[in-house]
């Protein structure tokens, strides 16, 4: 006769089955919103590979195989799902304008402002998008790129930390932008329409890192906005750092008319944090979002000294905006909250950098 399994091998395989679901799955459960679920969640793809090893490693030893069961049955459906969370390209053709973005975490304006320049030199992006810089940061770049043609516009201004700014460089043939200040967000945006980008928008952002309950709060109410900009029409572009990836349900459910410019090249697990890692082992949490029938070009992932974070640079075609679109967008942009940015200095001068 086979002798029965015993109750505590029993009670283990529940246990690794209901801990491994809950940072896994969590998506699926309802918690990836909440802390500290929504950091496990994002580095599901390499949890559900070490949860898949160690299963292995378990099913050796007879009284551990209940919960090499549960713990290999819940790995496997994680990478499946964070396999499905990765779409693949989504237009094969389109006729709008040409466009280049580079966006970077400046990592409290303590990155190398002569490595980006170069970067900046060699690939002459129409915009860059600057996370984590200040003032400070814009300062030190611009002597850097000086030549180029380049203006430079910040959300914060003196005397803000660096972590809280945001920063937008646009070329000459990026033509007459009109850019702004926005309080949305927990930290400050930039919004900018007009000359390359027409009647459509695009936020620079920096989104709230969710590492306590409080932070994770103000993360889900970032990306609510970005659910709210994504929704509207015509779809925006969305550059900066989310702290979020397609792992996270708000992400996805944030998305409406716009996806990653990562998928348009199934690049959506190149890991642009943290730059010590490989990129393999990484997560993806600096984005480029852009209309869903926006044909991605061009998605290089660039390695810059002094930041953790890895840049991004993508190029873009993208669709054609239609009247009815380009007219509520007109609407829309008689409804300002702020005035326009000439010189890059915040509208309103404090030291929290903060809109709450």
């Amino acid at each position: 006769m086979s002798r029965p399994r015993s109750v505590p091998g029993l009670w283990t395989g529940v246990a690794a089955g209901v801990v491994g679901g809950a940072v896994l799955l969590a998506d699926l459960l309802a918690l990836d919103r909440t802390y500290p679920f929504v950091g496990t969640t994002a580095w599901r793809p390499q949890a559900s590979v070490v949860a898949a090893a160690a299963a292995f490693a378990m099913a050796t030893r007879r009284e551990l195989r209940p919960a090499a069961v549960s713990l290999g049955t819940v790995s496997a459906v994680g990478m499946t799902l964070a396999a499905r969370r990765m779409p693949g390209p989504a237009a094969t053709s389109t006729t709008g304008e040409a466009v280049s973005i580079l966006t970077f975490n400046a990592l409290r304006g303590r990155a190398d402002a002569g490595r980006l320049a170069d970067v900046v030199r060699h690939e002459r992006p129409d915009l860059v998008v600057l996370t984590e810089a200040g003032c400070g940061f814009r300062d030190r770049l611009m002597p850097c790129v000086d030549g180029l043609g380049y203006r430079a516009w910040g959300s914060t201004g003196t005397g803000v930390r660096e972590s809280r700014g945001v920063v937008l460089l646009a070329s000459p043939r990026a033509g007459g932008l009109r850019v702004r200040v926005g309080y949305d967000m927990h930290y400050r945006h930039l919004h900018a329409t007009g000359g390359l980008l027409g009647s459509r928008r695009l936020f620079a952002v920096h989104a709230t890192a969710p590492r306590d309950r409080a932070r994770a709060a103000d993360w889900r109410r970032d990306l609510a906005v970005v659910s709210r900009w994504c929704h509207a029409d015509p779809a925006p572009i969305i550059v900066g750092d989310l702290n979020a990836t397609l792992d996270h349900s708000a992400l996805r459910a944030a998305l409406g008319g716009c996806r990653s410019a990562a998928a348009g090249r199934r690049r959506g697990r190149q890991g642009t944090y943290p730059a010590g890692l490989p990129r393999g082992f990484g997560i993806q949490i600096d984005h480029v979002l852009v209309p869903a029938a926006t044909l991605t070009t061009r998605f290089e992932v660039l390695d810059l000294l002094g930041s953790d974070h890895r840049a991004v640079l993508v190029g873009l075609q993208l669709p054609e905006v239609d009247q009815d679109s380009e007219r509520r967008a007109s609407s829309r942009s008689g409804q300002r909250r702020a005035p326009h940015l000439h010189d890059g200095k915040a509208t309103r001068a404090d030291t929290s950098g903060s809109t709450r």
